[in-house]
């Protein structure tokens, strides 16, 4: 009988995310700071079954980009990140691609082929969603069609949110019509609340806004609110096993 130890295979894990929304809306910052890293992801795209490595720029909205893609950073692969563009114009082209590569990855056999959740960013993105944009109605209007199936849960991450409360800061001292006995917390909240909120809340959304990304600010609060969202608890062990380095989120999330 041999004697030699055995060997234990650590499984591969991989937790696969769709980020929606426009360019320059916050998205390879908030991939980036997921992932604690300043580099660029690498992409990787199947070809005739085989996975080959390309070399376009991660940013592109148009012209090679692919949905279909994999985005991998190189010191956190446990993440695997699709990519898709915005709605433009109200593009119903681009939702049924997205809804297409939505169905077909949800229902993949192997769990680490199938799409685990949706970050929807706005400029205002689970979309990246910035609150800088003028026209946000347009940019959500497709945030309840993303997944037909209601099988992979959407989340709602709301960028430059600091920023947003600076504006209405700057509007309040300047501007008349506003309501004069809201704080500026009030004010913040009821804008938010009209402009945004109020366009996707009967899709029972969750949602995060983030502040400070220009700043170094983690992303927390995304992770978080991902695990809560997911329905499956092996799922939410995956995604815990692929963010490493924040043992006390993971322990916080776990009880």
């Amino acid at each position: 009988m041999s004697q030699e130890p055995l060997r234990f295979r650590a499984p591969d894990i991989k937790f696969r995310v769709l980020i929606v929304g426009r360019a320059n809306a916050g998205k390879t910052s908030i991939l980036k700071r997921v992932c604690e890293t300043t580099e660029s992801p690498k992409i990787y795209r199947n070809r005739n079954g085989i996975r080959e490595e390309i070399h376009l720029d991660p940013t592109t909205e148009r012209g090679d980009h692919n949905i279909e893609d994999e985005l991998v950073f190189t010191n956190h692969e446990g993440y695997v990140f699709h990519d898709s563009c915005g709605f433009e114009a109200g593009n119903e082209d681009e939702l049924r691609l997205v809804q297409n590569f939505v169905r077909e990855k949800a229902n993949a056999p192997r769990l680490q082929d199938r799409l685990h959740t949706i970050w929807f960013v706005v400029l205002i993105h689970r979309y990246c969603i910035p609150m800088e944009n003028d026209r946000p109605v347009l940019d959500m209007k497709f945030f309840g069609s993303l997944c037909p199936d209601k099988n992979v849960p959407v989340i709602a991450v709301f960028t430059k949110f600091d920023q947003f409360k600076r504006d209405i800061k700057i509007k309040m001292r300047t501007s008349s019509g506003w309501t004069a006995n809201l704080t500026l917390n009030d004010q913040v909240e009821k804008i938010f609340e009209d402009q945004y909120w109020n366009v996707i809340k009967d899709h029972s959304p969750r949602c995060v806004r983030l502040e400070g990304m220009h700043k170094g600010k983690s992303c927390d609060a995304l992770i978080t609110e991902t695990a809560n969202a997911l329905s499956s608890e092996v799922v939410t062990l995956m995604l815990l096993a692929v963010q490493r380095g924040h043992v006390e989120m993971s322990v916080r999330i776990a009880l």
